[in-house]
């Protein structure tokens, strides 16, 4: 009988020891996984930051040639990029029927904020009359003329004139300049 209460024992004991084990190296797997997938996306995001630290010298160098460029801009003459805006706003709204009312040099206390001094010179404020519809398209189409300009709605109104229902658009356009226009560009294009 004390052969088999050892024999219980030692097999007791090698139970205990193997499911311990088990155990042990269950629980070790799933921390190796863990670190794994850990490791992983730690790799992923070091591979996007080493792309980012490649491209930052190309936009680096755009950014200097883009200041550059604005400081060149900032004392050019602004009258033909506000001239072809004008002449390519009026066709705009002549192709889809509607009437621009008037355009006047914005004030001070209407431009946006953040902008540079060489938008604050060519900003406009201009107000566009027709069906609502076509008012929209016109907001629309000035947004890509080939003056860039950013096109801000500072009001819209509809008509109390009776008849067909229309409305009036109080719009505020900041030009950026442009290359090298000069006044030969505006009259040439028509």
């Amino acid at each position: 009988m004390k052969l088999n209460a050892a024999v219980a024992t030692w097999s007791a004991a090698a139970l205990i020891l193997t499911g311990g084990s088990f155990g042990v190296i269950s629980a070790s797997e799933r921390h190796i996984a863990e670190q794994r997938a850990a490791n992983d996306g730690l790799a992923a995001q070091l591979a996007a930051d080493t792309l980012l630290l490649r491209s930052r010298g190309s936009l680096l160098a755009e950014l200097n040639r883009l200041r550059a460029n604005q400081g060149r801009q900032a004392g050019r003459d602004s009258t033909p990029v506000v001239a072809r805006f004008i002449r390519d706003a009026a066709t705009t709204a002549q192709r889809e029927h509607t009437t621009i009312a008037s355009i006047a040099v914005a004030s001070g206390s209407g431009l946006p904020q953040g902008r540079g001094a060489a938008l604050a010179s060519n900003a406009l404020s201009v107000t566009v009359e027709g069906h609502y519809a076509a008012v929209l398209a016109v907001i629309r189409a000035l947004s890509a003329l080939p003056v860039p300009a950013q096109i801000d709605v500072v009001s819209m109104v509809r008509s109390t004139r009776p008849g067909t229902a229309t409305v009036s658009a109080v719009l505020h356009a900041a030009l950026e300049p442009v290359g090298s226009l000069t006044p030969a560009d505006v009259r040439d294009r028509s």
